[in-house]
């Protein structure tokens, strides 16, 4: 390890490899070194599994047996420490922004974060625009951000500053032991075995003491005794019932027997940890099984997550963000999962071995740094600011910026203010106490309440009403009540139920909703109102144009649907097509996809040719392509090709009074496609009027509504179930020619068995070259249809209705090039 110590150029990761141990084998030990901890560890692991009972005996143990091993639960007052490290060093300046500072946008041109998308904490700093729930927390007051933490003479190894980060001690000398281990040395001994651990394979440097370590947990779990299957239980229950009484087979088959029972009682406690469905994300999945096991209340005071990434010397903007997506939704679930007897007493805080250089390079990265903030958070945290943000302008000799805070401070302010004391002596010297709490431990919060998701519970099932197309807001004029866009940051909740004809018992909308005057490339989230927002996008802004997306939005409180602007302004259009109710019998059959229309080769229509400026067409739409004749509605995705001028479709009931709205807007030379649920007229047919130049115009139907239809609607609130920037729902990359096969069935709240297909917004991120998306069931043939368009470099949504694979699952394909994509369920259909 010492050859190692002085080389700038070891990677975080394996910094990271070094400063940890596997094996968590100390403690009270037997003459051959069993702890009570590897001694359950083995015994998880089935080690022990092909021995019976009475052979087990001195022979693995040696000579005494210890004391009966056993938890103790925390005390109603005993503070709960999760840290939370950002390896590779985390980039603070794109973290909390100063927005404020022209230097930042100077030294930064290629990596900074837009004004308008800063999540503004004052006038001069907010946090990056993917902590939308901490800024919550800090909003509430449970957040302190530690301004410009760092140490003298910084070092700019991984390996070096990680070192000193997880020894945190004032003093030369080499990190031989971390600071929570120490704390984890002065620890009761009745309580110390289990009272600190590390969510991971092995144990870091900062979790091991002296005559003390931390042990290790898998996220994954897979502990002995776990297991719900019958035969296993049977198992288990005979291993038990060795423990009823002496068996008089010797002390080490009764002490075997007894530690064994106790083993199984623990995986049966901690089992529920492991057996609900995980959230994506590294760090998602394990702040969910930090908040598990503290619910479980095993005598867990101190659990240490980490998640690496951090290291961006290029193209740091994307990755960044997607770590950062990770923490805002790992808190969110952690608070989410909490009992809600733990909320008060427990604490999360984040730290990194450095920052980032405040000078971005021509990478679009950032080398290594030296001081950054950090996040404390919990429902007894005094909020606000603490210490200076360093300059951007005075540096040091190494051009990297000179710190403010002493880490060590953090770490002490930490031990004493929630961890019980000895804070100077374990860090080997006096600290600023930086006042970090506002109430003890356990002791009733003060202030506003700890923000917690709020998330919709599924609908009933419920039926299709469709409708004429009904304008209900343009905020450009006032309809609907609003005059004016929506600012960056923005919600507007608006309600629909006993309006506009939508009875009580409707649980969802179906309307074409539309950006227009976008001032800057945003997103738009449609959510049940009352519900914490998601971290999901139902329309892609894009200044200039005027983008469409069908939206099928759960209603929630009042029957309102709340709208979210993320960046710049922005006017929204919004036109009713339908309602979902529970008392409707209209139920839905999904169809393989078929091309009803295409302008370009006369498919549908009566010749080839576009449909001219005020020209319609009126289209069959009923017993074809699969439909039934007695259909009242269709799903299909249209899309217009080559328009000469700028201007919109409207799709209608044949035979009525065109309606004023917009079905999908196009510019000249575009191609755009929209899902349009379109209610059937006079003849079986929908009419698609264009409204100004020429355009060709494409229609595949995905399926049809009416009374003897196989399916009715669920609603959900918008769960994302994709996103290959990050590895959630498939693996992390962009997509080439090979089909994404995604799990839908028995995932994010969709059944196991019933459904017949799956409402989702799917998104093309930044496509490499002109293409297209298709949506299918897996293990089918794909059908030469598009549900997405886009060509190289845009961000293009549209909704999509995925019939399922046999196996539960849907195969999404990309045409050319490569592209990232993105998929959030919104419903879905079942039986």
């Amino acid at each position: 390890m010492s050859s190692l110590a002085h080389d700038p150029e070891i990677s975080g990761d394996d910094s990271r490899r070094l400063l940890s141990v596997v094996s968590p084998d100390t403690g009270m030990t037997t003459p051959l070194g069993w702890t009570r901890r590897t001694f359950l560890g083995a015994v998880a692991s089935g080690l022990f599994g092909g021995a019976t009972l009475g052979t087990i005996g001195a022979d693995w143990f040696g000579g005494d047996i210890p004391e009966a091993w056993a938890g103790t639960p925390i005390g109603a007052h005993d503070g709960i420490l999760v840290l939370i490290t950002m390896y590779g060093g985390n980039d603070g300046l794109n973290t909390v922004v100063p927005y404020g500072n022209p230097s930042y946008y100077a030294k930064r041109a290629n990596i900074a974060i837009p004004q308008a998308q800063v999540l503004p904490i004052n006038t001069q700093i907010g946090l990056h625009p993917e902590l939308v729930y901490l800024k919550s927390l800090y909003d509430a007051g449970k957040v302190a951000i530690v301004q410009g933490l760092g140490y003298p003479a910084p070092d700019l190894s991984h390996f070096t500053s990680m070192a000193l980060w997880m020894g945190g001690r004032f003093g030369a000398g080499p990190a031989v032991n971390g600071w929570l281990g120490r704390w984890l040395d002065g620890q009761p001994a009745n309580t110390a075995d289990l009272a600190a651990v590390s969510i991971d394979n092995s144990v870091p440097l900062h979790m091991i003491g002296v005559n003390r370590r931390a042990f290790a947990i898998s996220a994954s779990g897979n502990m002995f005794g776990a297991d719900t299957k019958v035969d296993q239980q049977r198992l288990y229950s005979t291993m038990r019932s060795f423990a009823n009484g002496p068996a008089g087979r010797g002390q080490w088959h009764d002490m075997f027997a007894a530690t064994m029972k106790r083993q199984l009682d623990l995986a049966t406690d901690v089992a529920p940890v492991f057996a609900a469905q995980f959230p994506a994300g590294e760090l998602t999945r394990k702040l969910t099984v930090a908040a598990r096991l503290i619910n479980v209340n095993i005598g867990l005071r101190v659990i240490d997550v980490g998640f690496g990434g951090f290291d961006n010397h290029d193209n740091e903007p994307g990755r960044h963000a997607r770590l950062l997506r990770d923490l805002n939704a790992g808190l969110q679930s952690f608070f989410a999962t909490l009992a809600p007897e733990f909320r008060s007493r427990v604490t999360l805080a984040t730290v990194s071995e450095f920052g980032r250089a405040p000078a971005s390079n021509s990478s679009s990265g950032t080398d290594h740094g030296t001081a950054a903030p950090h996040f404390v958070i919990g429902a007894a945290v005094k909020g606000g600011l603490r210490g200076t943000a360093p300059s951007l302008d005075v540096l040091d000799r190494n051009n990297r910026m000179i710190s403010t805070v002493d880490f060590r401070s953090l770490y002490g302010s930490l031990l004493d203010g929630w961890l019980g004391g000895g804070g100077g002596s374990i860090v080997n010297g006096a600290f600023d106490n930086l006042d970090l709490f506002s109430t003890g431990a356990g002791d009733p919060p003060t202030g506003s309440p700890l923000p917690l998701v709020v998330v919709s519970v599924a609908s009933d099932k419920a039926g299709y009403v469709p409708m004429t197309p009904l304008r209900v807001f343009d905020t450009r004029d006032g309809t609907g009540g609003r005059t004016g866009p929506l600012g960056a940051g923005e919600a507007w909740s608006f309600t629909f139920k006993d309006k506009f004809g939508i009875p009580g018992d409707a649980v969802a909308v179906a309307l074409n909703l539309t950006s227009v005057g976008a001032t800057v490339a945003s997103f738009v989230t449609a959510w049940p109102a009352g519900d914490s927002r998601p971290p999901t996008a139902n329309l892609n802004p894009v200044p200039g144009l005027a983008v469409p997306n069908l939206v099928v939005g759960r209603l929630g409180t009042g029957g309102a649907l709340s709208l979210y602007n993320n960046s710049g302004s922005v006017e929204l259009v919004a036109d009713l097509v339908g309602y979902f109710k529970t008392s409707s019998t209209t139920k839905f059959t999904a169809i393989k996809p078929a091309r009803l229309l295409d302008t370009r080769d006369g498919t549908g229509a009566s010749a080839p040719g576009p449909i001219g400026a005020g020209q319609s067409i009126d289209l069959v739409v009923t017993n074809r392509g699969g439909t039934a004749a007695d259909c009242t509605a269709v799903a299909l995705n249209i899309t217009v090709t080559e328009p000469t001028a700028a201007g919109y479709l409207t799709v209608s009931p044949a035979g009525a009074q065109r309606p004023l709205a917009a079905s999908i807007n196009m510019e000249p030379g575009q191609t755009v496609p929209n899902l349009v649920f379109a209610q059937v007229g006079a003849g079986g047919k929908v009419s698609i009027f264009n409204y100004d130049g020429a355009t060709h115009v494409v229609a595949d139907v995905l399926g049809c509504f009416g009374p003897n239809g196989s399916t009715r609607y669920v609603a959900l609130a918008p769960t994302r179930v994709l996103d290959t920037r990050d590895g959630t729902g498939a693996s992390a990359g962009p997509v080439a020619q090979t089909p994404v096969a995604l799990k839908l069935a028995g995932v994010k709240g969709i059944p196991s068995n019933g459904v017949g297909s799956v409402l989702l917004n799917v998104t093309m991120v930044r496509p490499t070259a002109s293409t297209y998306v298709t949506v299918y069931p897996s293990g089918t043939d794909r059908p030469l249809t598009a549900n997405l368009s886009a060509v190289a470099g845009q961000v293009v949504p549209n909704m999509v209705i995925g019939a399922l694979g046999t196996d539960g699952s849907v195969a999404i394909f990309n045409y050319a090039g490569v592209t990232d994509l993105v998929a959030d369920v919104m419903g879905y259909f079942a039986s």
